[in-house]
């Protein structure tokens, strides 16, 4: 169709006359082709309408999560000047209110073991069991060992002892060790340590046995009451044992 070429159209109205309207091929290109353009630029305005939508409501939700973070470090800061007026102002039930609010469950938590209100029972639970006095004051002899002689004292953070050793069954060899611990005046002992030959003896008829032997770190010798002198077998078996009082300077 040439750009000289147009498009008749025909209207009747009734038993009238006929109208007839002469347009471009242009005119009717656009009829349609407008419409067209329309919902086009419609469609992209509800895409844009609807990302902008989707980015508004991604912000308000990261708004209202950073406004819920802020409210929250606000109460902490405000916590914390709290505190810190308490601490300064030195009032004693203030800070046992503090203190107590930390560990609901236990509000006498921070409180010494003769303050709380368990420490009875805490007391109790961790009292150390009685000493068995049969066993640290029963004396052992088998008749194979004698001591006589015994001289024992505190010197220089040092226990000095000596004593003479015998065999009483001179028909074989008497050998083993010794051990000496000390009895505390609660009825504890704490073991001494020796050198590797100082307690040990093998012998046919006697032997002075002498040692000195260095005390505990934390063993005071004014809460000594005495020692106790054991004598074992090659198999650690007691032959000898008795608790002897240690003389007070």
């Amino acid at each position: 169709m040439s750009s000289r070429e147009t498009v008749d159209i025909l209207i009747m109205h009734g038993a009238g006359r006929v109208r007839r309207f002469h347009l471009h091929p242009f005119w009717l290109r656009t009829l349609w082709i407008t419409p067209l353009c329309l919902l086009l630029l419609l469609a992209g305005a509800l895409a844009i309408l609807k990302r902008q939508t989707k980015a508004l409501t991604a912000v308000t939700e990261k708004n209202a999560s950073m406004r819920a973070e802020l409210g929250t470090v606000g109460e902490r800061l405000l916590r914390l000047e709290n505190i810190e007026k308490i601490l300064r102002s030195k009032d004693s039930t203030e800070l046992e209110t503090l203190l107590a609010s930390v560990n609901p469950d236990d509000p006498d938590w921070w409180k010494p073991a003769p303050h709380r209100k368990d420490a009875p029972e805490i007391a109790k639970d961790r009292e150390s069991p009685k000493p068995d006095l049969s066993k640290l004051l029963g004396r052992v002899d088998a008749n194979l060992a004698g001591v006589d002689n015994l001289k024992a004292k505190i010197e220089n953070r040092k226990f000095h002892l000596t004593f003479d050793l015998s065999n009483l069954s001179p028909q074989s060899n008497l050998t083993g060790r010794g051990e000496i611990a000390l009895v505390g005046n609660d009825a504890t002992l704490a073991p001494l340590k020796a050198d590797k030959d100082e307690l040990n003896f093998q012998i046919q008829r006697f032997k002075q046995v002498t040692a000195a032997l260095a005390l505990p770190a934390k063993c005071d010798p004014k809460d000594i009451y005495g020692f106790k002198l054991t004598v074992l077998d090659p198999a650690g078996k007691i032959i000898f044992s008795q608790v002897y009082p240690l003389g007070k300077d």
